[in-house]
């Protein structure tokens, strides 16, 4: 039996697609949702989740969000999510380096909270390498 995942993202639905087995980090502990799942909103960490479909398994940073899970749907509302294979590996280093600089300034203008959201983001992606 599978259960439907659906995954929005800021510039619209991302993913829709009937799978076997959703594993994803919350704020509460990692999950393993699958079809008839008691109902569920849970807070996504920044983190790696995967979908297992058929036996084929895709991999993929999510930069935190919120989960929604009912008997036969899952939804993530994220900002951002990318699969193994989109990830821009250079990208995501020169995010950090910036992040780093910016934890690094003495500038009392710096938004520390937000600078180190980002590192995590950026660390959590280059780890799929």
């Amino acid at each position: 039996m599978k259960i439907h995942l659906k995954i929005i993202d800021l510039d619209g639905i991302y993913l829709q697609s009937d799978v076997d087995l959703i594993n994803i980090v919350t704020t509460s502990g990692e999950l393993t949702i699958l079809a008839n799942h008691l109902p569920l909103i849970a807070n996504i960490k920044i983190s790696h989740m995967y979908t297992k479909n058929d036996g084929i398994i895709i991999n993929y940073a999510i930069a935190g969000g919120v989960l929604f899970v009912s008997e036969s749907e899952c939804k993530i509302i994220t900002n951002a999510i990318e699969n193994e294979e989109e990830i821009d590996f250079t990208r995501a280093n020169d995010a950090k380096l910036r992040a780093e600089d910016r934890l690094k300034s003495p500038n009392d203008n710096i938004d520390i909270k937000r600078a180190e959201i980002a590192l995590q983001r950026a660390l959590n992606r280059l780890s799929m390498k």
